[in-house]
């Protein structure tokens, strides 16, 4: 048993947390946000991506996650994905499904520019901000909300994190 919990990104860098979520023969949805070494809200979005696979959907949310984050300025970012499928895609760098390979060529466009994008699983219960996020885009009608300041519905959900408290998590070995 483990104890998980949100961890903020070392020195120097922004923390990129992003989900996705895939209701079944409904819609999908994406979302994410930054953080900086002491937690601190840095910027959010939620995004409804339509009818897709939860691996296109988790995509999207990296897709537009770094796009935010380089649009911001920011040079050093550690990215949090809850899929390792899609960490190991993205570490690769090559995919032999055609699913998602135009995003997949625009993600990893992104991660050639002038920046440090430092790739990493993380878990759900360290992910709950970007979680909520993702379930918010998915209410949304085919377009993206980005959020300056911490949106009402995770007001709990960020205190939480930053207050230190984990989750107890069974990881098999």
């Amino acid at each position: 048993m483990a104890m998980i919990g949100w961890k903020p990104p070392q020195n120097m860098f922004v923390k990129l947390d992003t989900n996705e979520a895939y209701k079944k023969n409904s819609v999908a949805g994406c979302g994410g946000f930054i953080r900086g070494s002491q937690g601190e809200w840095l910027g959010g979005f939620a995004k409804c991506v339509g009818l897709c696979s939860a691996f296109v959907a988790e995509l999207w949310g990296v897709y537009e996650g770094l796009q935010h984050v380089y649009s911001m300025g920011f040079k050093k970012v550690e990215l949090h994905i809850d899929s390792e499928t899609v960490v190991h895609v993205l570490k690769k760098g090559n995919s032999t499904s055609s699913l998602g390979c135009s995003l997949l060529k625009q993600i990893w466009q992104l991660l050639e520019m002038d920046w440090l994008v430092e790739i990493n699983h993380t878990y759900r219960e360290a992910n709950m901000c970007a979680d909520a996020l993702t379930n918010i885009g998915c209410s949304f009608d085919f377009n993206i909300v980005f959020y300056d300041s911490v949106p009402s519905q995770l007001r709990d959900i960020y205190q939480f994190d930053l207050l230190g408290n984990t989750t107890p998590r069974l990881i098999l070995l």
